[in-house]
């Protein structure tokens, strides 16, 4: 199971294939368990070793929605609720941030440019 473990952090796919095409017998009953299932989802688990892709952020951002959702014992209106969100993952940025963001490039490249 070590090897299996090593294979996977290391990213080499034949490596595990070899680990999860082999025979059974003589293992435990535990670990011969857990070879079959990772036989029925091998295709997966391959292409998880392969791609650098990943839904974890995705499932990670959902997990912060639901606590939100959860903590918040509701919201009166979802465009609140949906704000709150966006603030939260930081993807809304006020105007008033914006405009003094901008006031304060503008001084870095006159002040660049003075010099």
């Amino acid at each position: 199971m070590h090897e299996i473990r090593e294979a996977i952090k290391a990213k080499d796919s034949v490596e595990l294939e070899k680990y999860i095409d082999m025979d059974t017998r003589g293992l435990s009953k535990g670990v011969s368990k857990a070879i079959n299932t990772m036989k029925k989802h091998k295709e997966y688990m391959l292409n998880a070793v392969k791609y650098k892709y990943s839904n974890g952020p995705l499932e990670g951002f959902n997990n912060k929605i639901k606590l939100l959702k959860r903590v918040s014992y509701g919201y009166s209106s979802f465009s609140n609720f949906r704000l709150r969100i966006l603030i939260m993952s930081r993807l809304f940025v006020s105007e008033y941030k914006n405009n003094v963001k901008l006031k304060e490039n503008k001084k870095k490249s006159k002040q660049q440019n003075a010099a």
